[in-house]
């Protein structure tokens, strides 16, 4: 085996964030009595997605994106809804879904008896501390890094130059990222040195931005000699 350390992106890779988004809205339809959650649902996701992007563009803070999905929600709905009550509840919610991934929990369990695991994300520190700690990857996971606590975002080199530092500074060509984005995981971790596989459930085509592919997190650990 080649690796000394593994780092493991969050959301769409170990956690479902999807389904923690889709609860986490229509929650947030309940409290501000807001119609029609089936409609709402889709399109928060496409604002927010989109806003993310911006943040990874380095266009945005991740301050100024937390206010401004659920101001152009509220226009798009063309309703009077304040973006500071809705982001207050919305983060609430989503702290609470900690949705793990089909094979995410099994996964960690093996890994974690071999190398150290530690998590990589560009999520907001609160919601991604509660999911975390509400979620049973706990105990098998070293440390988690978050983009809003390291200063810098993925795919920016100095995030994951940060996260090495943090860990001791193993060599970067026996660290491997495992993540579902091509844009910040892959892209990210190729520009840091790091040998990045992508997790591409729906079946995308490789690309130059990643050495390994995976369509199912059981195959990771042969990708790593396990």
């Amino acid at each position: 085996m080649n690796y000394r350390v593994i780092l493991m992106d969050a959301d769409d890779t170990l956690f479902d964030f999807r389904r923690a988004e889709d609860a986490a809205i229509r929650r947030l339809c309940e409290l501000h009595r807001i119609p029609d959650a089936d409609a709402v649902v889709p399109l928060y996701s496409r604002i927010n997605l989109a806003q993310w992007k911006r943040l990874e563009q380095g266009e945005i803070t991740q301050s100024e994106l937390r206010i401004e999905r659920f101001a152009e929600l509220s226009h798009a709905l063309g309703l009077p809804l304040d973006p500071d009550a809705l982001n207050r509840d919305y983060s609430r919610a989503l702290g609470e879904g900690a949705f793990l991934r089909d094979g995410a929990l099994s996964l960690c369990r093996i890994l974690s008896e071999s190398l150290p695991l530690y998590i990589v994300t560009n999520g907001i520190l609160e919601i991604q501390t509660n999911r975390f700690n509400r979620s049973e990857l706990r105990p098998y996971i070293r440390e988690m890094f978050v983009s809003q606590e390291i200063g810098y975002s993925k795919p920016r080199r100095e995030y994951f130059d940060e996260v090495l530092r943090r860990i001791g500074n193993p060599p970067r060509e026996r660290v491997i990222l495992l993540g579902d984005s091509l844009s910040s995981d892959m892209r990210g971790g190729r520009a840091a040195g790091i040998t990045t596989c992508w997790y591409c459930p729906d079946g995308g085509t490789p690309t130059s931005d990643c050495d390994f592919s995976i369509s199912h997190l059981s195959e990771f650990p042969s990708v790593i000699g396990l």
